[in-house]
């Protein structure tokens, strides 16, 4: 497990460049992501080309990016059952661009919570049935799995 980045980092993604991030904009996930475990330290990037998504980009290894979408942009009644204190927790999902179908999804069963008091995030498993992992958001109209007619 890697520690909590306290200093300024530079960091270099293919999508974007060198970028500098401080410290007060990395959020420490001490048991990392699902399937992510090793990585701990990620930045939130905000691109105005792909609103409404966002990046959540790994520190550690810059070029581990994931899209992520606010759960209420989906469901505006999206309910985690846990405690959640919506003033200093963001929600966020995990999101597939191509599912394999030409699909895009969202994992609304697994939720990124980022607190922005305490620069913490963590993934938490809703453990009831209302959400599944491929939450279909935008569905491939145009004839076979890769968009194509």
């Amino acid at each position: 497990m890697i520690n909590k980045i306290t200093e300024p980092v530079k960091i270099v993604s293919a999508n974007y460049g060198e970028l500098e991030i401080q410290p007060d904009n990395i959020f420490y996930f001490e048991n990392g992501l699902l399937g992510f475990e090793t990585l701990n330290n990620f930045v939130l990037i905000t691109d105005d080309d792909i609103a409404p998504f966002k990046w959540l980009m790994s520190i550690e290894e810059p070029e581990i990016m994931f899209p992520i979408i606010s759960p209420f942009f989906i469901d505006a009644d999206y309910d985690t059952h846990k405690n959640i204190d919506l003033d200093n927790d963001v929600l966020f999902c995990v999101v597939t661009f191509n599912d394999g179908k030409g699909n895009v999804t969202a994992n609304m069963k697994a939720p990124v919570i980022l607190n922005s008091k305490d620069l913490t995030g963590e993934q938490i498993i809703i453990t009831h049935s209302e959400y599944n992992v491929n939450h279909i958001i935008s569905k491939n109209k145009k004839g076979d799995k890769n968009g194509k007619k």
